[in-house]
């Protein structure tokens, strides 16, 4: 970058991107439950965002030092980048995110009714007073995480550099100082690259320790299209067979052994134990799922994949990024030794992964599962 400004900018448009895109994740999951608010997403997202610019801008003093937010949140500083994201820290960001909400009351002379965005739509409609201050709290729950994945971007554009950068006595000099190295020994590759690596794998090792700590209210759920109309399609194909096969189970003999042993599969209970009522309540609770599942369908042109936990997925990314440096890069042991290997309990034992993969490689699907093993259509047509 050749200017400050330039830089701080450029970090600037690199974290609300990162934002942006979890806002849009978000906003996709409340217009599941309330369609009516997609038509204030455009908005509302602009004005959101121009919000963030602002905060972002703001500066923090540090003893005599001034600096901006973004340029905390993209810096190595760990003291100064917890005290921004503290929650009553005094460089705290919690109350620029998320404004204090006036008492109701008379209005006091001098002071306008509306002086929040929140103000602003619940004038319009009351209703929307919480649904902005949702909005709000996504952006303080999701600032920090948007701020180390563009962090962690960056960090391997610069691994990628180093790799070929020449070795100057000013890129040592800078090193030998950011390493806090006493002796006058110059900074080899090596150690610039592993330096670099242990930046990235601590903003990873963070990230997933606050998946590990955060609740499930706070987790961001993707669906993604399962793809074109041919899924609207299987998925009225998929819900008229599930009809078809709750209707069979109803009649008198309709469960005969082939159907009880597809449904205690299912179940997964015996055979012998196993009653139509049981069967039909199965066949209920699927029908309602591919309902609510059409139904969203149709008014997306698209069906919808299963849910997943959107940044334990970017996480898994991010650990497969770091593996593959861990493998490939000339890493120097024993720096690797001197910070402690410690993994977060999320990232000990990974899941197995969370986002659903392209069809060639995905995982069968519950519907799949049940044509495998004697699934409705099979049973009934």
């Amino acid at each position: 970058m050749d200017t400050k400004d330039e830089l701080f900018r450029y970090r600037t448009e690199g974290i609300i991107a990162e934002l942006s895109n979890y806002f849009e994740i978000r906003f996709e999951q409340i217009t599941r439950i309330k369609p009516a608010l997609r038509s204030m997403y455009a908005d509302l997202l602009w004005m959101q965002m121009l919000k963030v610019r602002e905060v972002l801008a703001g500066e923090k003093m540090f003893g005599p030092i001034r600096l901006r937010v973004a340029e905390i949140l993209a810096s190595r500083d760990e003291a100064k980048r917890h005290a921004v994201m503290g929650p009553i820290d005094q460089a705290s960001i919690l109350n620029e995110l998320i404004p204090e909400q006036e008492e109701g009351g008379a209005r006091r002379p001098g002071f306008l009714s509306v002086r929040t965005m929140r103000a602003l739509y619940t004038s319009v409609d009351p209703a929307l007073g919480p649904v902005i201050e949702l909005t709000d709290i996504w952006l303080w729950w999701d600032i920090l995480d948007a701020a180390d994945v563009f962090n962690f971007k960056e960090g391997k554009k610069l691994i990628e550099r180093r790799k070929s950068d020449e070795v100057t006595r000013a890129l040592s000099d800078y090193y030998h100082q950011a390493m806090g190295r006493r002796d006058d020994r110059a900074v080899t590759r090596e150690e610039i690259l592993t330096f670099e690596f242990l930046y990235i794998e601590s903003l990873w090792k963070a990230f997933m320790q606050r998946r590990a700590e955060e609740k499930s209210y706070m987790l961001i759920p993707k669906r993604d299209p399962l793809g074109g109309q041919d899924s609207v399609d299987e998925l009225v194909l998929t819900l008229s067979r599930h009809i078809a096969a709750r209707q069979k189970v109803m009649q008198d003999g309709g469960l005969d052994d082939r159907l009880r042993e597809y449904y205690a599969k299912v179940l997964r209970c015996d055979p012998a134990s196993l009653r139509a009522e049981q069967c039909r309540a199965h066949e209920d609770l699927t029908i309602m799922r591919l309902r609510d599942d059409l139904k969203l369908a149709l008014e997306r042109g698209v069906a919808l994949g299963e849910p997943y936990d959107y940044k334990r997925w970017q996480g898994e990314e991010m650990g497969r990024e770091v593996e593959h440096y861990r493998k490939t890069l000339p890493l120097v042991k024993s720096m690797l030794q001197e910070i402690p290997k410690a993994v977060p309990p999320a990232a000990a034992a990974p899941p197995p992964p969370t986002r659903p993969v392209p069809a060639a490689e995905t995982k069968p699907t519950a519907a799949e599962e049940e044509s495998k093993e004697g699934a409705p259509e099979e049973l009934f047509f």
